[in-house]
């Protein structure tokens, strides 16, 4: 009895958080509960460094980030790992293979640190819900909905950023990545999600060469900026840099 207890709060816990995340956007945490046996395949934990996927494999089930937070990685052929993404608390995992020809992830992911993943099941997204007694078949909809908008705010992101790699110099790829975070905060003062380092991997140059950049973009008085911490201080400025490829 004790541990079913446990699993049920464990379950309206999870539904609560759920509640934040774009494919559940619009849904009370006790639908989301009342769906669990619809939808959820399974929760995994990760150890920090721990492979969640790698490249080539299959993705059968979608994938939401509870806690911790995952690296997504290209393997060198020097082994070294470059990280081109990070996928946050609340953030999807598989959602742009899932439904292609292959299924297989092009990357490989790994935990950036200690991380757990809720599994939700791919045939959910494919097939009508066929439980007896299922009372939430409008917002079964609604999450495939949910799921389409999101596959297709996806594909316009990724023809932004088709313009974004074509860029002819590190300073205007720079000048690009503080644009999308400022408008993303809405804000002329963020926090950048990648540090230098990881930030330099994901340009593919080396981390002096990126720290040249951001004190350039300083000492013309376009930006400040403090360890993670920027703040714009020229936005015309810096729209002129962002925008001339």
């Amino acid at each position: 009895m004790l541990r079913r207890c446990n699993e049920v709060q464990n379950r309206n816990e999870i539904s609560h958080q759920l509640c934040q995340n774009t494919i559940f956007e619009g849904l009370t945490s006790e639908q989301i509960s009342g769906m669990w046996p619809c939808i959820v395949a399974y929760v995994k934990n990760y150890g920090s460094q721990e492979c969640v996927c790698r490249k080539g494999e299959a993705v059968r089930d979608l994938g939401v980030v509870l806690d911790g937070e995952l690296r997504v990685c290209n393997e060198r052929a020097d082994g070294k790992r470059v990280t081109v993404a990070s996928i946050q608390k609340n953030q999807l995992l598989g959602e742009a293979v899932m439904f292609s020809t292959t299924s297989c992830l092009p990357h490989l992911v790994i935990a950036q640190r200690s991380a757990q993943v809720l599994y939700l099941s791919k045939n959910f997204f494919l097939t009508p819900c066929d439980k007896a007694g299922c009372e939430h078949k409008s917002a079964h909809q609604d999450i495939v909905k949910n799921m389409l908008r999101l596959l297709s705010d996806q594909a316009i992101y990724l023809n932004q950023k088709i313009a974004y790699l074509t860029a002819t110099d590190l300073k205007t790829k720079v000048a690009m990545y503080l644009w999308e975070l400022y408008e993303s905060n809405n804000s002329k003062t963020f926090n950048m999600p990648l540090n230098r380092g990881r930030l330099a991997e994901f340009f593919a140059v080396a981390r002096p060469s990126l720290s040249r950049e951001l004190i350039n973009l300083k000492n013309l008085g376009i930006i400040d900026f403090y360890r993670s911490s920027v703040k714009i201080l020229d936005l015309k400025a810096l729209d002129r840099l962002a925008h001339r490829y």
